[in-house]
């Protein structure tokens, strides 16, 4: 029975956060348009405030390369910024590269407790990274979407995008979600502590500082991470049921309603809620498989299992089923928070949450997920019409050979930046006492830490000894990698397709807007995620699953 009701939360949420996502994705598409709306007296002359500052450089529309430049050197620019304060704050070099590499790329891995960093580093680094990295990944998908539909080679400003990713989403939200975490008990100050008295009786100072804003972000801009290093499973950081939803709530608001506002924009609404069903077809059930598998532990005798599941590193404010779809939220969504350990998770929670970061658009991270789902859609596109003899088209624009490269690239550059590492660092595990678990499990928590960088997801396993030199550098650019290459090569592709006049469809092209190109789809995507990663899968989660048996 608490797994049905577990389940039923799950499913209330996801259909709440849909709901929500609709009227979200109408205003998305009116401001990354230009078009006037309600809160343009509250938000214009903050906007012609920052373009003041800018001085122009959001006035002119940007070819692809010109807005690739700009998105580089901006970051570029602020990394270099963030690891030099990192490092002056008495981080080590290796751990700020990684630190910086982290919340640059939207990853929010953290190699370092929360809780011992400083709040001026918290909210001059943490924080304000947390706000551009996912201002930046917004940006990226209007520039696709610009891309797809337009026929003068132009894809946007990157300045202004970042502008109004800022001004009028990140920042409104997350004062919004951060006042209502304030009332719900989460601190919010400058720093000291706070001396309580646990239940052994003994007397612990934990340390205050800007943790409601650094939530609020941390959820709505899908970056993980936490002020605290027990994360979300910290009751300064989500102290009760309610705030456990609006996280949860908050944090798949955006990546919803982001294909709904490409159909917008692109005058096909139903294209928009096909891409839409696509995601949700690949994040329910295997959130629901995550959950089921945390059920109980096949290990144990049956007179200590539990109703509420297995409950071994689990939030006792939360059932094991909560834990599980909150694990699976922020996994298929990018976003690397969590309230439990993910090593306590039973084998096919493990699985579920690889998988996640694996497809990487299900609906994935803010902006960058969208960009590869529509990355997927083109690669089907021409896979199905190579299949049916059809013209491979989208939107009226051919996709070639030129275009397939770039795609081809992005597809293969996730595999190749997690199997690589994870291959070098099983062979060196031994020598280097790198796991703390032996057999598939101390494998499974080396291709997490990757797996998790790669996807710019930022969760992690705890049994894996990843606080040395080598997981900073090696992780850090895997980050990096993982981050900027999709993103360039995805707007090297909306930079082709931009120079291209739409066609008049015609008997012989494939439609894309009905539910077998939508089953296509979804097959493709999990089909090319089992041919890259199954082997690999087969030595972590699925030896143990088979094991269990």
């Amino acid at each position: 029975m608490e797994l049905l009701f577990g389940v039923f939360r799950a499913l209330t949420i996801v259909a709440i956060s849909v709901a929500f996502a609709i009227p979200m994705s109408a205003y998305l598409a009116a401001i990354f348009s230009g078009k006037p709306t309600y809160l343009d007296r509250i938000f214009g002359p903050a906007e012609r405030a920052v373009s003041w500052v800018l001085g122009g450089l959001d006035r002119h529309d940007m070819d692809w390369k010109e807005y690739a430049f700009s998105l580089i050197l901006t970051n570029v620019i602020l990394w270099a910024f963030s690891f030099a304060v990192l490092w002056a704050l008495g981080m080590a070099p290796g751990l700020a590269f990684h630190t910086a590499s982290s919340f640059m790329t939207n990853t929010d891995q953290q190699h370092y407790a929360g809780d011992a960093f400083s709040p001026l580093g918290q909210a001059l680094v943490i924080t304000a990274l947390m706000f551009f990295s996912a201002a930046t990944g917004l940006a990226s998908a209007f520039a696709v979407i610009r891309g797809l539909k337009a026929a003068d080679g132009k894809v946007g400003n990157f300045f202004k995008d970042v502008e109004r990713g800022l001004v009028r989403v990140l920042l409104p939200l997350s004062v919004i979600f951060a006042l209502i975490l304030v009332a719900c008990g989460v601190p919010q100050s400058f720093g000291g502590t706070l001396e309580v008295k646990a239940v052994t009786g003994a007397v612990q100072s934990i340390p205050l500082g800007p943790v409601a804003s650094l939530e609020a972000i941390k959820m709505i801009g899908t970056n993980g991470g936490g002020y605290y290093g027990a994360n979300s499973a910290h009751p300064y950081e989500n102290p009760s049921p309610l705030t456990n939803v609006l996280e949860l709530f908050f944090t798949l608001l955006i990546p919803l309603a982001l294909p709904y506002t490409f159909g917008i924009m692109i005058g096909n609404r139903k294209q928009g809620l096909l891409l839409m069903a696509v995601m949700l077809a690949i994040f329910v059930p295997m959130s629901l498989i995550m959950a089921c598998g945390e059920s109980s532990n096949p290990y144990l005798p049956a007179a200590v299992q539990q109703a509420s599941g297995y409950l071994e590193g689990k939030e006792a404010r939360f059932s094991a089923y909560e834990s599980a779809f909150y694990i699976a939220t922020c996994t298929y969504v990018q976003c690397g928070a969590a309230s439990c350990s993910v090593t306590s998770m039973m084998p096919w929670a493990v699985l579920g949450a690889m998988f996640g970061m694996m497809v990487q658009c299900a609906p994935g991270g803010i902006g960058a997920g969208l960009d590869i789902m529509l990355i997927y859609v083109l690669l089907s596109v021409f896979i199905a019409g190579l299949m049916v003899g059809r013209t491979p088209e989208f939107l009226g624009k051919k996709v070639e050979p030129a275009e397939m490269k770039l795609i081809a690239l992005i597809i293969i550059v996730h595999p190749i930046l997690v199997l690589t590492p994870t291959a070098l660092t099983a062979l060196i595990s031994t020598a280097h006492n790198i796991t703390l678990n032996p057999g598939a499990r101390g494998f499974a928590e080396i291709m997490y830490e990757f797996l998790s960088a790669s996807a710019n997801n930022g969760s992690a396993m705890a049994g894996l000894e990843n606080t040395t030199l080598y997981f900073n550098v090696v992780s850090g650019l895997v980050m990096l990698l993982g981050r900027y290459v999709p993103l360039v090569a995805a707007l090297a592709v909306a930079g082709s397709l931009s120079g291209k006049r739409p066609i008049e469809a015609t008997p012989g092209t494939l439609p894309t807007d009905n539910l077998t190109f939508a089953a296509f789809l979804l097959g493709i995507i999990i089909i090319v995620g089992a041919i890259t990663f199954l082997p690999a899968l087969s030595l972590g989660p699925l030896a143990e699953i088979f094991a269990l048996r």
